[in-house]
C-alpha cells in the first residue's frame, strides 16, 4: 500500500466506520476521481466523482448523490453516505480536489453534458 494512501487512512481514521466505503474513498480521492468545475465569474460550481460506471453528480452541502446507492440506501435511511460524498469529503480535507476552471458561458453545456452522464450511468446500474 502506498505511503500517500497509509497517511490518508491515519489522518481520516474517524472515518473508517464506514468500512470499504472508506476504502473505496480513499481510492477515489487519490485517484483524482473528485472534480470540482468552477464557473467564472459566477463562481458557480458543479461537483462530480468518477466511480466504477461513469460520473456521479454531488452536491455536498444538501448532502445529496446521483449513485443508486444514495438514493436507496442513504436517502432510505439505510447508511450514512456513499462512497462518493466520502470521497468528496476526504479529498476537500485533504486537498486533493481537481478544480477545473471553466467561463459562465460554458455552465450549460457542461450540466447538459454532465447529467446526460448521470443518466448513461442510471441507465446501465439498473440494466
Amino acid at each position: 500500500m502506498s505511503e500517500e494512501r497509509e497517511s490518508l487512512k491515519e489522518r481520516f481514521a474517524e472515518l473508517q466506520k464506514h468500512g470499504t466505503k472508506f476504502d473505496r474513498a480513499v481510492d477515489a480521492a487519490l485517484a483524482g476521481a473528485v472534480k470540482e468545475a468552477r464557473f467564472l465569474p459566477s463562481g458557480r460550481t458543479v461537483v462530480t466523482v468518477v466511480g466504477r460506471l461513469g460520473d456521479e453528480l454531488l452536491d455536498p452541502a444538501k448532502p445529496y448523490c446521483s449513485c443508486s446507492n444514495f438514493f436507496f440506501r442513504v436517502a432510505g435511511g439505510r447508511e450514512e453516505t456513499c462512497y462518493h460524498l466520502l470521497g468528496y469529503k476526504l479529498a476537500s480535507l485533504a486537498g486533493k480536489v481537481d478544480v477545473v476552471e471553466f467561463s459562465d458561458e460554458e455552465y450549460g453545456a457542461y450540466l447538459s453534458a454532465t447529467v446526460r452522464d448521470v443518466f448513461e450511468v442510471l441507465r446501465r446500474s439498473s440494466g
